[in-house]
């Protein structure tokens, strides 16, 4: 494929904080694979400016994927931008929808994994592959490689005076992800643990996540508190300068898995659960079918064989 003959390209991706991070790679990768090319980015308002400092795109279309009348807007301006290529990382009903009159109205070819695609990978059963290697399967339709990632754009300056010999914790889920959480009394219970070794406990999270860390809060005697206070970039560069992360399987776990340093994750003991946690040498898992199953001897036992904490 010739890669100048797409002068105009969209990216199609919403979805959950964690299906963006799983995204960054394929979505670098096309940037350095199309560097003459412009490229627009179709994502959610929450994304936008986050997305932003990337400078993967050169420009931004909103679709907070909300009523008739607004998605017809978009689909109206996605035609008259006269695309020469879409790229389809959201691979959803909707965005199919939307390919469907893309294909139909446009000379745009199309990238993705449903039916209204020109350039199309059928993905397996979900859970068999990782959702990374599933996107690079599909840009393979279009000759582009995986080019490795940097993500010091995520960087951003902090004290860290004090914040040393910190480690993360994790203990918040999203509304919809109530299943895959840890008991926060439990989380509490490790942070004291680890507080007594010695060790800064940090935690991060939304407003939301308040009531997730309040035990923590509660029982340890000094917590770097970001809760409201974490976007994307702080909670990279907190767990840039970590010993080691604790997290539940949650989107700002995998901004914090992006850093490098070690990260255990408490999951669900299924397929989707393997395949979204096994990314990177720096990942690992202690996974039971019930969350309640997890004991706190359980996790200090693994992170001691395993020497999760040097670094």
């Amino acid at each position: 494929m010739n890669q100048k003959q797409y002068k105009k390209i969209l990216v199609i991706k919403q979805g959950s904080l964690g299906d963006i991070i799983f995204a960054l790679p394929a979505m670098y990768s096309i940037r350095f694979y199309f560097e003459h090319s412009k490229i627009t980015l179709l994502t959610e308002t929450r994304f936008a400016n986050f997305l932003k400092k990337s400078q993967y795109f050169d420009h931004f279309l909103i679709d907070n994927r909300k009523g008739l009348w607004k998605t017809t807007i978009v689909i109206l301006k996605v035609l008259s931008n006269k695309y020469d290529l879409i790229i389809d990382l959201q691979n959803s009903k909707r965005s199919n929808f939307y390919n469907f009159f893309f294909k139909s109205l446009s000379k745009a070819k199309i990238n993705g994994s449903r039916s209204n695609s020109h350039y199309r990978y059928v993905i397996p059963e979900q859970g068999v592959e990782s959702p990374g290697l599933g996107l690079f399967k599909q840009l393979s339709m279009l000759n582009i490689p995986e080019i490795k990632t940097d993500y010091n754009w995520l960087h951003v300056d902090m004290d860290f005076n004090s914040i040393k010999n910190t480690i993360l914790f994790i203990p918040g889920v999203s509304k919809s992800g109530l299943q895959k959480q840890w008991n926060p009394d439990l989380f509490a219970q490790l942070a004291k643990y680890f507080e007594d070794k010695g060790f800064l406990i940090c935690v991060v999270g939304t407003k939301m996540d308040y009531s997730s860390v309040e035990p923590i809060l509660q029982i340890c005697k000094n917590v770097v508190n970001k809760i409201d206070q974490s976007p994307p970039e702080v909670v990279y560069t907190i767990a840039k300068y970590s010993h080691l992360i604790i997290s539940n399987d949650t989107g700002p776990g995998h901004i914090a898995a992006l850093s490098n340093t070690n990260i255990l994750w408490l999951g669900l003991d299924n397929p989707i659960s393997k395949s979204n946690l096994s990314q990177g040498k720096n990942s690992f898992s202690i996974l039971a079918t019930n969350m309640n199953q997890i004991t706190v001897s359980e996790i200090i036992k693994y992170i001691n064989q395993n020497n999760l904490l040097d670094k």
